[in-house]
């Protein structure tokens, strides 16, 4: 008799020449701006400070003052980790004639104009402010761009918000569709689709497009498998790649993987690390695109026959980190009877 038993558990996020990038904070919120304590674009900004992507200095963040068009692009860019390699480095006035190549934002506002996130032509007016109804336009464009294949137009009528009549017919579609993904919610069912867009705005927006991206478009992907035989079974995990990008896993020892398998009262009944000597040399590992990493173990024998009767689940561990994703440190469980 033989029987195969698998799981599938999604991870972190998103796309190639464009992945997330998980940065650990550094600093603490209160330390870095001493002017949103307590306020509503608070746990957005700490969110984004995470991920090291403010393009922001000074004490103080200043939530009402009206971003900048190059500052938003930074701030967009980054949080994506939007990162695209060209044979040959573009020139911005290519694109825009009004930007200096040598500008700070200039290299993130090429990639998003490569991307189809932001369109090229004339001036783009870097240091100047820009409405709500454009903010969310590049925000729907970054998703369409990072969603890829998944992406799905969706068809949504009006009304969305009070105002519905002010915003701009081009925007429309994606005014209805920020609305639908509640990346926006307005205010008192206004959405003021003229007025600036504020540095607090667009961390909130960007920031719960992260999150939306996260849950909708997982960069890794981690299932485990069993296959049950009469004398033996055969334990995998797989890792795979889901991105358009490749990911680096850290090892801290020669283990990259473990299983464990469990009785009904959860307790352990076979480790398979548990007779391993292993090198504590701090080892590398890449998946490339589109790729997937198979790790497999097979037990058998009269270890195997003394407690096969006994196993409920398995757990499959990934041991390692990366700054693409987080690998669950609980495991992978499985139910196999």
């Amino acid at each position: 008799m033989k029987r195969t038993v698998s799981a599938l558990i999604l991870m972190g996020a998103l796309a190639l020449s464009s992945t997330f990038a998980f940065a650990q904070p550094t600093d603490n919120i209160e330390n870095k701006f001493n002017d949103i304590s307590g306020h509503w674009c608070n746990s957005a900004v700490q969110m984004l400070i995470g991920k090291n992507v403010l393009p922001f200095t000074g004490d103080e963040f200043s939530p009402a003052k009206a971003i900048t068009k190059g500052e938003f692009v930074s701030l967009l860019h980054d949080a994506l980790g939007i990162r695209i390699e060209y044979f040959a480095a573009p020139q911005i006035k290519d694109y825009f004639e009004d930007v200096d190549q040598n500008a700070s934002y200039t290299t993130d506002l090429i990639d998003l104009v490569t991307a189809n996130i932001i369109e090229k032509g004339g001036n783009f007016n870097p240091g100047a402010s820009f409405s709500r109804e454009e903010m969310i336009h590049y925000v729907m464009n970054a998703y369409k761009y990072q969603m890829g294949d998944k992406y799905a137009l969706i068809n949504i009528k009006p009304p969305f918000f009070n105002d519905d009549k002010d915003v701009s017919p081009e925007f429309g579609g994606d005014v209805g569709r920020a609305a639908h993904y509640k990346l926006i919610s307005g205010s008192k069912g206004m959405f003021h689709p003229k007025a600036n867009t504020t540095r607090g705005e667009a961390a909130v927006v960007i920031s719960k497009l992260v999150s939306l991206l996260e849950k909708q478009n997982p960069v890794v992907t981690v299932s485990s498998e069993a296959d049950i035989k009469d004398d033996s079974i055969v334990m995998k995990v797989t890792i795979t790649n889901n991105s358009k990008g490749a990911v680096s896993l850290i090892h801290s020892s020669g283990q990259k993987y473990d299983f464990v398998l469990l009785d009904s009262d959860k307790k352990e009944l076979y480790r398979w690390s548990s007779d391993k000597m292993f090198t504590m040399a701090l080892m590398y590992s890449k998946i490339e695109a589109g790729k997937s990493v198979v790790y497999t173990e097979t037990l058998s024998g009269e270890q195997y026959n003394t407690i096969k009767d006994k196993i409920v689940s398995m757990k499959a561990y990934v041991l390692g980190n990366s700054d693409e994703f987080t690998f669950d440190t609980k495991g992978y469980e499985i139910i196999l009877k």
